[in-house]
Parts: structure tokens; C-alpha cells; sequence
């Protein structure tokens, strides 16, 4: 992995630290430069991914650069522990990346949204909307107090287009957009900036849940995401990329606009 200081000084939150998405971004922080907080549910694989990000700085400075923290994001008061020991053992606080999420429960099948338990659909919103909520609320009172922060939550391209039998992962990610605009709106006088990333297809294990893989030029690595990642926390301060989508070069998603075409152009030529 490629090293530069682009991030160095600050202090980063990584939720989801452990799942593909965020172990990449723990990653990617590191080899900037910053301070990460490794923040996911599982102890034995936070304290691995710390291990690992501290023989990948092994010489870098005698200053401990890496926490772990086995939290949950659907807990306040996890969250709330998050921000604290953060900020105890660093300082400050200058980014968070949500990354925390699920398809579905761990070995769930696809389902109908008629035909799924209320438990599961809770499960689902409080992981990936309820956890975005409580770990930004949780930091925000640190960086405004410091007139300085970022956040990016990562939704998903699904949070755009619909998908059947991921009706709960979908309305999740959907609502993961409108907290990330809404606050976007209300921070930005505050000196900290909210961007919301929407990937498609990643090469992580969570694709394994929903049926056959996509051949790998179909997918994005996830290292490939964190790089994105870094790019938006890197831009100039006066810039903010909307909502972007960050897809494979050789996956193509017809989206409804395109479908409507189509549709429309069948229905003319049956009429002709």
C-alpha cells in the first residue's frame, strides 16, 4: 500500500471496522497518516485489525496510534463511549466513517417484504439507519465545538434503486442519503462536512449472502472504495461531491429511467 501524509495529525472513527468496506478504510487512514479508532461489534477481530494496522506503521512514531473498541452502533450508549474514549485517548475528533452495516441477518434467506418477520426489518434499519444516526450524533458535538470535522456515511447504490427481496436493506440505505443531505445542510456553517458515498457492487463478504458472486471485473475491490473514501476527505475545504456513485467500470445497472425507455419503445413498436 502506497504512503503519504495527506491525513496525518488527524483523528479518525472507523464503524463496520472489521467488514470489507471498513477494514480497507482502517487501512487506507492509516497509510495517510491519521489515527484511527477501530470501532465493531466482534473484540477478537478489532484487536486483530489492530495488530495489523500497527505492524503496518511498525517504526513510524513511538505515539500509540490505534484503538480498539468493541462497540455496537446500535446502542446510544456504545456510541456515546465511542466519542468519549476517542476523544480521551486523541484529543480530538476529525472524521468519522459509518461504515456498520448488514444485507440481512446472518443466515437469513432472501424474503418477500409480505412474508418478513418484523425482527429481521428491525435488525437491518437499526444496523445500518439507527447505527448512522447515533454514531453521528455522537461525534458531532466534539467537531463542532472544534469548528472543524468530517463525516462520510457509506449507503449503497441500492439506496437509489430499489431491489427485490432487500426491501429492508434498501429503505436503510435510502434513509442513510436523506440523514446524510439533511445534516450536510445543517453542519456546513459549523466547519464540518457530511458526504454520503454509494457504492455498487464491493467484493466483500456480505455479497456472499445475496445468491452467485459477480465475476470480480464486475465488482470493485474493497480497497478500491477506501481509496474513494480518502479522495473525499481529501478534497479542498470549500468542495463537497453530492451524493456520488462509485461503480465498476465493467458493471452496467439499468436504472428506472432506462427500463421506462425501453418499455416505452416496446409499446410503440406493438402500437405500429
Amino acid at each position: 500500500m502506497v504512503r503519504s501524509d495527506r491525513l496525518k495529525g488527524q483523528v479518525a472513527i472507523v464503524t463496520g471496522a472489521c467488514g470489507g468496506i471498513g477494514r480497507a478504510t482502517c487501512l487506507a487512514l492509516a497509510a495517510e497518516g491519521a489515527t484511527v479508532s477501530v470501532v465493531d461489534v466482534a473484540p477478537e477481530r478489532v484487536q486483530a485489525l489492530v495488530n495489523e494496522l500497527e505492524a503496518q506503521a511498525d517504526g513510524e512514531g513511538a505515539a500509540p496510534r490505534f484503538l480498539g473498541l468493541a462497540l455496537d452502533v446500535r446502542r446510544e450508549s456504545d456510541m456515546h463511549e465511542m466519542a468519549a474514549a476517542t476523544l480521551a485517548g486523541f484529543g480530538r475528533i476529525d472524521i468519522l466513517v459509518a461504515a456498520a452495516g448488514v444485507l440481512r441477518p446472518k443466515g437469513t434467506p432472501p424474503r418477500l417484504l409480505a412474508q418478513m418477520p418484523l425482527s429481521e426489518w428491525d435488525e437491518v434499519l437499526d444496523t445500518n439507519l439507527r447505527g448512522v444516526f447515533l454514531s453521528n450524533r455522537a461525534v458531532l458535538p466534539v467537531m463542532i465545538r472544534q469548528r472543524a470535522g468530517q463525516i462520510v456515511n457509506v449507503s449503497s447504490v441500492q439506496g437509489r434503486q430499489g431491489h427485490a427481496y432487500d426491501s429492508a436493506y434498501c429503505a436503510s440505505k435510502f434513509g442513510v442519503i436523506g440523514l446524510s443531505e439533511s445534516l450536510a445542510e445543517e453542519v456546513r456553517g459549523d466547519g464540518v462536512r457530511v458526504q454520503v458515498l454509494l457504492p455498487d457492487a464491493v467484493e466483500t463478504p456480505m455479497w456472499s449472502q445475496n445468491g452467485p458472486i459477480p465475476p470480480p471485473a464486475a465488482m470493485l475491490p474493497a480497497a478500491r472504495v477506501a481509496e474513494f473514501i480518502v479522495y473525499l476527505l481529501t478534497l479542498p475545504e470549500d468542495t463537497v461531491l453530492v451524493s456520488p456513485v462509485i461503480a465498476p467500470f465493467r458493471r452496467r445497472r439499468r436504472t428506472s429511467a432506462a427500463r421506462n425507455r425501453q418499455e416505452a419503445a416496446e409499446e410503440t413498436k406493438a402500437d405500429g
